[in-house]
Formats: structure tokens, sequence, C-alpha cells
């Protein structure tokens, strides 16, 4: 099954793990009919944040939702997007959301310079105009809880109103998706690659 190695990192944490991992055989009624949603149209399967989600089937539904709207729909540029998700996966030391979204990010051209910064709590030093304004405008939302007025006009000026929005709410859905992870203390990769996270002093 495509989901396997990606499902065994994502259920790796020290000890007895807060969520058992649901196996879509034990699964029954809403919860089968999204459990089978998250096989076809998530890349992770029912590992991850999903495991978890499983326990609140109505709620699930509209965050997975949302989720394929940023995959599919929105007219944030991808690259900015999973520079975005990544950003806030380092504020939240959210270890599965980082492995999850480092090598997508790498696809879509964010450089490895820039996440080997970004991953140890560095504002990185190469950043192009576009990705330092959406390092700013995530930074700003996890650390202070609020977008300052020059921020705000930068991204305005550079993505229009509906982007800003866009990207405000992408950055508050990996806030809930990073919330989940570490709750359920669902770890990524184990080691120390580039897609694993180390703590931040």
């Amino acid at each position: 099954m495509r989901f396997v190695s990606v499902f065994l990192l994502g259920v790796i944490c020290m000890g007895q793990p807060r969520f058992a991992q649901k196996k879509l055989e034990e699964t029954s009624g809403a919860e089968r009919a999204l459990a089978e949603r998250f096989l076809k149209e998530t890349r992770t399967g029912l590992g991850g944040p999903w495991n978890l989600m499983l326990r609140s089937p109505v709620m699930s539904e509209h965050l997975l939702e949302i989720y394929n709207y940023y995959r599919w729909k929105s007219t944030i540029p991808k690259n900015l997007m999973e520079l975005a998700i990544l950003v806030t996966a380092r504020e939240w030391s959210a270890q599965f959301e980082w492995f999850a979204h480092y090598p997508i990010a790498l696809k879509e051209g964010v450089s490895a310079e820039l996440l080997a910064e970004l991953r140890v709590g560095k504002r990185p030093s190469k950043m192009k105009a576009e990705e330092a304004l959406v390092y700013d405008f995530a930074t700003e939302i996890c650390r202070k809880h609020f977008v300052s007025e020059a921020t705000f006009q930068r991204a305005k000026a550079t993505f229009g109103e509906k982007d800003v929005v866009d990207l405000t709410s992408l950055i508050g859905t990996y806030i809930s998706i990073g919330a989940l992870l570490n709750v359920g203390e669902v770890a990524g990769a184990s080691g120390q690659g580039p897609d694993w996270l180390p703590p931040l002093r």
C-alpha cells in the first residue's frame, strides 16, 4: 500500500500512543466513510493528523474540505503556500507537518538552503521578496497573533485581498493541524535529516 512508509513514520512516538492507530476495517458508519475519503484524497492515508480526526468525523469533513481547497483551488502560488505551511510547522514544532511538507516545498521550488535555516529557527538570509513577505506574515501570526500594518499593506499590494484572506486562513488551518499533531504526539522522521525538526532553544 502506497501509504505504508509514511504511516509508519507518522505513528512513531514515545511509549503508548495517545491515540491508537485506527485501521480501515476497525471503522464503521461516519468513521468508515471519512476513512475511505482520507485514503483517496490525502497524501498520508490514515496516518498523520487524519488518524486523530477520525474521532470527530463531522468536524473533520469540514477540515478536509479546507485542506482540499488549498491543494486544488487556491490561487496562492504553490511554493509560497508550502513555505507558509513550513513556517507554521517550525513555529509549532509540528514534526509530522514538517516531515510531510518538506519534500513538497522542495518540489515546488523552495530552496534547500532557505529551508535549512528555517528548520533551525533562523530567519532565512536569502529569500525572494514574496518569500520574505510570506515568512513575515506567517511568523507574525504565529508569534504575535496579529499582523502589523506594514506587513499587511505589503501583502495586500502583492497578493490582493482574496489571497491575503486565503493566506491567513491557510496559516490558521495548519496551526489547527499542528495542534492536533502535537496533542496526539505524532512524530515525523526520526533522526537528524532535513525532514526532521530539531528542538528550538
